[in-house]
């Protein structure tokens, strides 16, 4: 099976750079040397180098086990291996990998550091574990996948709703004062709300895909593609990604949550971000029950 031996060999390059830095190595990104850490809530806050660097060690070393194992039809390894990628997809990364993949479609890219590609790292680390251990065995899925593309489609609408308004002028949760300071109502601010709106938007459309039939095969409006196919990736691929920055970004938000964030003035500053923890988890669950669904009917 590759795809273990590729997840194997990210483990390797997880087990080199935790011996390099727990061995004193210069440029360790997380903890006390990640000067955003305090500011987005990451789960390593102030940690030492030493102790993290032992863990990504460990946890390297365990990956390299697992992938010998997991085509061999180990239970153990594939649980190991659905742990794993829930970790490195959801505990390593933060907000930033959001903020920062939005910003890029802006053309921003000012917050980019180590810590930023140590999280691309984990999350392309979690996605192959993930992808190992569906192919060793996919999980069973209850026929909610519909239930969970609804959802999903719903939970995208607060947080779109949110930036259009304050784009439009309306202080939805928040104090005109906050507009007007964070240059939200006119110009650049203002199209950047828009963008994150369409984002929400879009992404609420196409999320009802996933069930149905247009998200199988190409409509006949769309030229040269009409009744043809729609490649099972082009779903999966996307889906997954969302769901993976808004999950992480998600818990991160529920972190945050503080009486202070709840008045009349404040809310809306991160009340519309609550969404994401279960938009993301709706989101995942559908797009996992749709590429069940496309695979099973291959088969047929």
């Amino acid at each position: 099976m590759k795809i273990a031996w590729m997840a194997g060999t990210w483990s390797t390059v997880l087990t080199a750079c935790g011996a390099y830095w727990a061995l004193g190595g210069a440029g360790f990104p997380l903890g006390r040397n990640d000067w955003r850490a305090a500011q987005v809530g990451s789960v390593f806050g102030t940690a030492e180098p030493l102790p993290l660097s032992l863990g990504m060690l460990a946890v390297g070393l365990a990956g390299v086990v697992a992938a010998w194992a997991l085509p061999r039809g180990s239970r153990v390894a594939r649980i190991f291996a659905w742990i794993l990628a829930l970790g490195l997809v959801v505990v390593v990364p933060d907000v930033r990998v959001l903020q920062n993949s939005v910003y890029a479609l802006m053309g921003y890219t000012g917050l980019w550091d180590g810590a930023l590609a140590f999280m691309l790292f984990s999350i392309a680390g979690g996605v192959l574990w993930a992808w190992a251990a569906v192919k060793a065995g996919a999980m069973s899925m209850p026929r909610i996948g519909g239930w969970a593309a609804y959802a999903a489609a719903v939970l995208a609408l607060p947080y779109g709703i949110s930036r259009l308004a304050w784009a439009m002028g309306i202080p939805l949760g928040v104090t005109e004062e906050f507009l007007k300071q964070g240059g939200l109502t006119g110009g650049a601010g203002a199209l950047s709300e828009v963008l994150f709106a369409v984002l929400c938007f879009g992404g609420a459309v196409l999320t009802l895909g996933l069930v149905q039939r247009w998200g199988e095969v190409f409509p006949r409006w769309i030229p040269w593609l009409a009744g043809r196919r729609v490649p099972v990736s082009m779903a999966v691929v996307p889906g997954a990604a969302a769901a993976i920055l808004l999950t992480q970004s998600g818990v991160r938000s529920w972190m945050f949550l503080r009486p202070e964030f709840l008045r009349p003035d404040t809310w809306g500053q991160l009340a519309p971000t609550l969404s994401w923890l279960p938009w993301g988890i709706a989101l995942g669950t559908a797009t996992y029950a749709y590429f069940l669904r496309r695979r099973l009917d291959a088969s047929r």
